[in-house]
């Protein structure tokens, strides 16, 4: 999961300084425009403490939950990065 939490921060600095998107996080907006290493940095330490938080919990119903809707948001969110690179090429060569 981390691996997927480093291509979205990854998609999305792509797509901000493009022009495409904007960081839905309201702690990291302004971030994501003013220090790009800084923005992955911070990004992927609060994606792990709280992974790290739900994974010594695991043993609770919630926690488990917690785990496989992060799962399930980050694969979700890397199709539609994967969905906006694949318009982009395709208009590029249109």
């Amino acid at each position: 999961m981390l691996l997927l939490n480093l291509l979205d921060a990854i998609f999305t600095l792509v797509w901000v300084h493009a022009g495409v998107a904007t960081e839905a996080n309201v702690l990291l907006q302004d971030l994501v425009e003013r220090n790009a290493i800084a923005f992955a940095l911070i990004k992927s330490s609060l994606v792990s403490l709280g992974l790290l938080l739900l994974w010594r919990q695991r043993a609770r119903p919630l926690a488990s939950f917690g785990i496989a809707l992060a799962f399930v948001t980050y694969n979700g969110l890397l199709l539609y990065h994967l969905g906006i690179a694949f318009l982009a090429v395709e208009h590029a060569l249109a």
